[in-house]
């Protein structure tokens, strides 16, 4: 485990850096830095823990970043726009938060001697439609007019950012391109969440297209236990991992039926025509993770599925 490190979360008041929070945080200090444009961390229930120092901050803010790494061992670059609907309200916003969000961090992280950068990628790098996707292979980006790309790009960007940087310098980089992560603590466009409580409201669920789309879905846990490999790991450096579960693929119309079962609605499903491009398929090769990191999913759909109900029942 991880021990006695100073750890920097950019985003860190996200969903998915909550959960890791809790990983880390009884044998590490961690500095949470985040603009509370999403805020999972006030359902943290440890956020107050003598060992976490929350500072509001914008990675655009360079000068207020680069004064947060100092003594920094490790820093984590979770700090995005992300969501498609989120993009589509400013490309122009997404562009710079993700783009020059990740130029300031890793810049601030070289300047402060930081051992450890660990970028957050996208699975949608992959496109419209990837079935076992490797990270050997092509990425594919839409057409620039179709708005939902400039996440893809900036992404892709960020990821080219941090290992040309890490070629030229001895800091050790890695990425992370995360499949559909879902859990309790999930805000903002999650799909998962968003159907969980409108089937715990009994109100329609609205499925775009046929609901044929196939998505594998990865139980936060599972997730953080690959992204915590990555962190422990002396053998990353340069790399870039899938994490996700391609046991647990299933469509969206399936997804809905199930949740609406599992949480004993009278839901409707309604179906509507997608408002801009849609991805088909996106289920991920994980065997480099396997191999590399020891990375195995545990969490079956439905028993995360079970777990994340009971949190939103919990916490309406």
């Amino acid at each position: 485990m991880k021990k006695n490190q100073k750890i920097l979360i950019t985003g860190g008041a996200g969903f998915i850096a909550s959960h890791l929070i809790d990983r880390l945080v009884d044998e590490n200090k961690i500095i949470v830095f985040d603009n509370l444009h999403r805020n999972a961390f006030q359902y943290y229930p440890r956020k107050n823990h003598p060992n976490i120092n929350f500072i509001q901050g914008d990675v655009l803010n360079y000068d207020l970043l680069e004064g947060c790494m100092k003594d920094v061992d490790i820093c984590i670059h979770a700090a995005a726009i992300a969501g498609i609907y989120s993009v589509g309200v400013s490309t122009k916003k997404t562009m710079q938060v993700n783009l020059m969000g990740a130029y300031n961090s890793i810049e601030a992280a070289i300047k402060n001697n930081v051992k450890k950068f660990i970028d957050f990628s996208t699975s949608e790098v992959y496109g419209p439609f990837v079935y076992r996707g490797k990270e050997t292979g092509n990425t594919t980006l839409g057409p620039i007019h179709e708005k939902r790309w400039a996440y893809a790009v900036s992404k892709l960007a960020s990821e080219f950012i941090t290992h040309s940087y890490g070629s030229d310098s001895d800091l050790n980089v890695a990425s992370i391109r995360p499949f559909n992560v879902y859990g309790p603590r999930q805000i903002g466009e999650g799909a998962i969440q968003q159907i969980i409580q409108k089937a715990l409201r009994n109100e329609n669920i609205i499925i775009y297209n046929d609901g044929t789309q196939i998505r594998s879905w990865c139980y936060v846990e599972d997730f953080v236990d690959g992204l915590y490999r990555v962190i422990e790991s002396d053998n990353v450096n340069g790399e870039v991992f899938n994490l996700g579960n391609p046991q647990t693929s299933i469509t969206n119309l399936n997804l809905a039926k199930t949740i609406i079962r599992l949480t004993n609605s009278v839901s409707l499903i309604e179906f509507r025509p997608h408002p801009g491009p849609d991805v088909e398929m996106r289920i991920p090769d994980i065997e480099k993770a396997k191999m590399i990191l020891g990375f195995n999913p545990q969490i079956d759909l439905e028993t995360g599925l079970k777990y994340t109900i009971q949190w939103f029942r919990e916490n309406k």
